[in-house]
């Protein structure tokens, strides 16, 4: 009977603890569709800004206004440098004395007694003793400061403000992307927007001189090559009008997402030449200006100085771990147990720590922290190489796009006077209507192509700015509601360009 009963008690002891053990454990929960659906939901909600009215007309100003304050690229760097800049406040408390408080009750059955020994005589002394009654209440409020770890909370810190640096670094060359983006997407549109109605009638004549040709050709009345030709030359005109649909299309939808609206969005762009970019006359000397420049104000060189710096305090903080560390210690504490003569108490002490593998890993450590501030050093230097070469590429891009706008507006008014002569000459049945199609087409084409070219001509010069790291970033205040942030935007624009202002570094000396 006693075996069976042990095995009893053995099985409901394993039943127990497989139950327990089943409880604890823990397996993956796929999302239900309604937690999508509702997240969806959200998304769908906050994703996008407040639109603009029906039919509204949104300057280059307004778009970039609001890009700076909608866009959601923009809006996640500037959480990531708020986040680092948190980092650093809370790394300034790890300088502080560390401060605990404790407090607790312990309880025992039976009385904690005990009895003790002569080890000279080897008699007992007396019976069991106490000293501490069954139930005991204590609180402590104890202070400890480590000059080690206040050394190394010192180069944490100064680290913690080189990484918030770093990260609005990032946060200005995001901003230049997108205000970038924004000019050369808005041009384009405003570009593409006044010649929509014109393509849209040349391809219902194509389409109606199609169903001409097709009957025609059913019905024999002209040579099949004729009609065949006749028909190629229409649908290579209509793949073209297609092109250009195709081209206002992409912009109007890239424009639409940078500025933070729901795609669809009905809105128009004005072209104003009040905000055309300043032109910029470039000569060997003014591209050395560039380069230095561009050596002073890239985010991407600022942000390696931020890390190169990091890694000189690294070099600091591995050097300081090798030394030993004094920590001060005081408290003060309270006990209930009534056979104390003193229920509260002060305590004050200190003692000296030291790793002593720090002193073998040390140097090695210092090598490698050294090592790394090296290639800090060296990528940065990689990277300046790299930033004169863009510099050299966008100086060279802005004076091709001129050249090209130039040649863009011959071929215009080239076109269009040719297409005047052949509305006169189609007057007088001097061409027939395929003629006359395709001149009305080329110099549609060429429209676009020159109002293309103005929009090349304004992406180069804003490539050029951000060659050199000039652009908004922190000159502009995302918090002001849009007119004001508009407004702002507008003074940005007008601003002669490479102006100094806080936020911009010209050279002091010569470069060379």
């Amino acid at each position: 009977m006693p075996a069976r009963s042990s095995a009893v008690r053995r099985h409901v002891f394993i039943s127990v603890a497989v139950a327990v053990l089943s409880g604890c454990a823990s397996s993956p929960r796929t999302l239900s569709i309604d937690e999508v659906e509702r997240r969806a939901a959200t998304d769908l909600q906050s994703l996008f800004s407040e639109p603009p009215a029906p039919d509204a007309t949104i300057s280059l100003p307004e778009a970039i206004a609001r890009s700076l304050k909608y866009n959601l690229d923009n809006r996640l760097k500037m959480l990531e440098t708020v986040a680092s800049q948190q980092r650093l406040e809370i790394s300034d408390y790890q300088k502080l004395p560390q401060l605990a408080a404790s407090a607790g009750f312990d309880m025992r059955d039976t009385r904690s007694a005990s009895s003790s020994l002569n080890l000279t005589s080897g008699v007992p002394n007396f019976g069991a003793s106490t000293s501490q009654d069954k139930g005991i209440f204590n609180t402590a409020l104890r202070a400890s400061w480590n000059t080690l770890d206040f050394g190394i909370a010192y180069y944490n810190t100064r680290q913690a403000g080189n990484e918030a640096l770093i990260a609005m670094e990032r946060q200005r060359k995001v901003l230049q992307n997108i205000v970038r983006d924004v000019r050369y997407a808005y041009w384009r549109v405003a570009a593409a927007e006044p010649l929509q109605q014109t393509i849209k009638s040349i391809l219902v004549e194509i389409r109606r001189g199609l169903n001409d040709s097709y009957a025609a050709q059913q019905a024999k009345l002209k040579p099949l090559e004729e009609c065949l030709e006749y028909q190629r030359a229409l649908l290579d005109l209509q793949r073209q009008m297609m092109i250009l649909q195709r081209e206002a299309a992409d912009a109007r939808v890239e424009l639409t997402a940078l500025i933070g609206l729901a795609p669809f969005s009905d809105f128009k762009v004005s072209r104003s030449e009040k905000y055309a970019v300043p032109p910029v006359t470039l000569n060997p000397d003014d591209i050395r200006k560039l380069q230095h420049m561009a050596l002073l104000n890239r985010p991407e060189l600022l942000e390696e100085d931020y890390k190169k710096r990091n890694a000189l305090e690294e070099i600091k903080k591995t050097r300081l771990k090798m030394i030993p560390g004094l920590e001060l210690l005081t408290g003060y504490n309270s006990n209930d147990n009534s056979f104390l003569l003193h229920n509260n108490w002060s305590s004050a002490g200190y003692q000296v720590t030291w790793n002593l593998m720090n002193l073998i890993s040390g140097p090695k450590s210092v090598a490698n922290a050294k090592t790394k501030a090296d290639i800090a050093d060296l990528r940065r230097r990689a990277l300046s190489v790299a930033v004169l070469t863009q510099v050299d590429i966008a100086a060279y891009q802005l004076y091709q796009s001129k050249q090209e706008l130039g040649i863009a507006k011959e071929l215009y008014r080239v076109d269009d006077g040719m297409y005047e002569q052949y509305v006169k000459q189609l007057q007088a049945d001097q061409i027939d209507q395929l003629t006359m199609l395709q001149a009305k087409a080329r110099r549609l084409v060429s429209a676009l192509r020159y109002s293309m070219a103005l929009a090349e001509w304004q992406n180069s010069t804003g490539v050029l700015y951000n060659s050199v790291g000039y652009q908004p970033a922190t000159t502009l205040n995302n918090r002001l509601d849009l007119p004001s942030l508009t407004s702002q935007v507008d003074s940005y624009l007008m601003t002669k360009p490479f102006e100094e202002n806080p936020h911009f570094r010209l050279p002091r000396t010569k470069a060379h």
